[in-house]
């Protein structure tokens, strides 16, 4: 079986109707929908089969739903397959589905987890202060010393996502933002994204978030990883249960190096990729980050039943 390297996508990804055609096919995908609604008080199930898309959309139902459909595809995929990944790693939220799926979290801790992270995460940062923008084709060489200079305080703009050679996600406070995107004019990026997300996520702002989030991880069962866990922070891969709280919290207010990660996995022998879970936005960037090696989005059951080759 070729090294494979499962990803887990993170906020965004998210469609009304994800997970539906799974659900209808496995009494223990209805069982996971089923299980999320009870613990969570909502209806998880209708959320991300019929939304309304505004409510899909708010980061503390967003989290938990894609974490749920992230982990029925991962189930299916496991018992369809058999298939035993060499490294696992996920994009921001996808970390946590990463982490379930390799049993450090149950899936009911994995769930009232992420659903809380979403809500600190939305009450971090008064609506309108802080935000996120995505530069693509931008230079960090250029972009980090302009982020220095203009930074103070809590009027920041940091980079948050290093997703490619290709993109940078900047955070911080909007009016830091909008003038780094106006200083940066000229430094040869394409264009700049303003995206529509509640908060400045992966920056110094949700430093107060990720103090809340650290005891409520500390209060949470820890199980033995199965597989080594790929993490945002350092791009590093491990099986420590001890040291995943302390990335969790870095993650909060750190960038995510997605980049690195993605190389790192090449560079440890991964021969395929499979994004498991809605869209197929890290399949896109991975092809862009290692070329060479196949990627393939996971979600479907045809594109379930399509893995047993390619694994061979």
């Amino acid at each position: 079986m070729k090294r494979t390297g499962v990803i887990f996508p993170g906020q965004g990804s998210q469609y009304i109707g994800m997970g539906k055609d799974l659900y209808e096919r496995f009494d223990y995908v209805r069982d996971l929908f089923t299980a999320a609604d009870r613990v969570l008080g909502i209806p998880m199930t209708q959320l991300c089969f019929n939304g309304p898309e505004d409510e899909l959309r708010q980061t503390y139902n967003t989290q938990p739903s894609l974490l749920l459909t992230g982990y029925a595809v991962w189930q299916v995929l496991k018992k369809q397959t058999g298939i035993e990944p060499y490294l696992v790693a996920g994009h921001s939220l996808g970390e946590y589905t990463a982490l379930l799926a390799s049993g450090f979290f149950t899936f009911e801790e994995a769930l009232v987890i992420t659903r809380k992270r979403g809500l600190l995460m939305e009450e971090a940062c008064p609506r309108g202060k802080g935000g996120m923008v995505a530069l693509i084709g931008a230079d960090m060489n250029k972009v980090e010393p302009v982020l220095k200079e203009i930074s103070h305080d809590d009027y920041v703009a940091v980079p948050a996502n290093l997703n490619s050679a290709e993109q940078v996600v900047l955070s911080g406070d909007t009016g830091a933002l909008k003038e780094a995107v106006e200083k940066l004019k000229g430094t040869g990026y394409k264009k700049a994204v303003f995206l529509n997300v509640s908060g400045p996520f992966h920056s110094p702002l949700m430093r107060a978030a990720a103090d809340k989030l650290k005891s409520e991880l500390a209060a949470l069962s820890h199980g033995e990883l199965s597989m080594p866990v790929v993490y945002n922070v350092d791009a590093t891969p491990g099986k420590d249960r001890g040291s995943v709280d302390d990335k969790l919290y870095r993650q909060m207010f750190s960038p995510v190096l997605w980049e690195r990660c993605v190389r790192k996995m090449a560079a440890e022998g991964v021969e395929l990729f499979l994004e498991v879970g809605p869209q197929k936005v890290l399949t896109n960037l991975v092809k862009r980050i290692v070329p060479d090696v196949p990627c393939i989005n996971v979600e479907k059951f045809e594109e379930i039943e399509s893995v047993r080759e390619l694994t061979a």
